[in-house]
């Protein structure tokens, strides 16, 4: 019995090595073929006069704010350069608050069959004929975004490459880079541009969605809703800074911004923080606009407070916070990758009555 377990095992081990020996070679040869490609590949000419350009940014909310003062510095430096975005539904929103932009366009993947069939889409052959001179992938490397950039057929284009698979051959520059050396999203999204031979300053200007703000000083905006389950802070420490604020009378009014009135942090109505109901985004923003102070979970809404300039601490769990902080000034953020639950109520109440 014994001697036939070690016979299992050993199969098992060779089965491994076999399949790890295949993978190995299958990689190999794919490398192989990529180089041959890459060598053959014809790239287009850099066309003589830029006059119209599109920038991809189809992601989440923070990810169109940050884009933001790249938009406004390329149409200082350029500005007979027509802008054109091309941003998803959930995002397109917050370009609008942008005057520098001539179009928004707006594509939904999932209509026609999905990415596999974006030929089909009515925008992309919109966007065809419009005959861009260039066209700037932004969202890092996915296979998704090479598609939509062929598909547009500009006369140049510009992305992130890998420099191993076959979508770098689609743009006409494929920009290598290490993500993991980033110290920020924006300096990602700079490095993009510059090799698109646009000239924007090494250092860029705040975000900044426009609105004239009449913030009451004596008002803080809490929005603890996230996705992401590493920055769910509890209810209960929500509770604590609540109480102790109200016990301070630091605070006139203390409004809670939450998706819905189902959400879990609607008991936060229990300690004193008043439900502010907004069913849009643009109803969000002019409703947080009046509020000087905001206690936000990273995500969207902290990049909105920062967009507004107004001063915000923000809760996370992720372990990489400072390449999505926003680009804002008065922010201070509380990061716990372990458990959110070991940031103190009081750490934060201190740090709201000093910013």
């Amino acid at each position: 019995m014994r001697e036939k377990l070690m016979t299992i095992k050993y199969l098992i081990l060779l089965k491994n090595l076999w399949n790890d020996s295949l993978q190995k070679l299958r990689h190999f040869l794919l490398k192989l073929i990529y180089l041959a490609f890459k060598s053959q590949k014809k790239t287009n000419p850099y066309p003589k006069k830029i006059k119209k350009i599109l920038l991809i940014r189809r992601n989440r909310l923070g990810d169109a704010i940050n884009l933001l003062p790249i938009i406004y510095t390329i149409k200082k430096n350029y500005p007979h350069i027509e802008i054109n975005i091309l941003a998803n539904k959930y995002n397109a929103e917050i370009f609008e608050y942008c005057t520098a932009i001539t179009h928004i366009h707006i594509l939904n993947e999932s209509s026609w069959l999905g990415q596999n069939f974006l030929f089909l889409n009515p925008m992309i052959k919109h966007l065809k004929k419009e005959n861009f001179d260039l066209v700037i992938a932004l969202g890092g490397y996915t296979s998704r975004l090479a598609k939509i950039t062929y598909f547009i057929k500009a006369k140049y284009s510009i992305g992130m490459g890998s420099n191993k698979f076959f979508f770098d051959l689609v743009y006409d520059k494929a920009v290598i880079a290490d993500k993991s050396k980033f110290k920020s999203q924006m300096e990602e999204m700079t490095v993009l541009i510059k090799a698109a031979r646009l000239l924007i300053p090494k250092k860029l200007p705040f975000t900044n969605l426009g609105l004239l703000n009449r913030s009451n000083k004596e008002w803080l905006a809490i929005c603890p809703d996230v996705k992401r389950k590493e920055s769910q802070y509890p209810s209960y420490l929500y509770g604590e800074i609540i109480k102790k604020i109200l016990k301070d009378k630091k605070f006139k009014k203390i409004g809670l911004f939450i998706s819905d009135s189902k959400s879990p942090y609607m008991v936060l109505t229990r300690y004193g923080a008043e439900y502010i109901k907004t069913d849009t985004l643009k109803e969000f923003i002019e409703a947080l606009s009046k509020y000087q102070y905001v206690l936000t979970a990273e995500g969207g809404s902290a990049h909105i407070a920062g967009a507004l300039d107004l001063s915000a601490c923000i809760i996370s769990g992720t372990k990489n916070q400072s390449y999505w902080k926003p680009h804002a000034k008065n922010i201070k953020t509380f990061i716990d990758p372990i458990s959110v639950k070991k940031i103190k109520p009081e750490l934060i109440v201190k740090t709201i009555y000093s910013i």
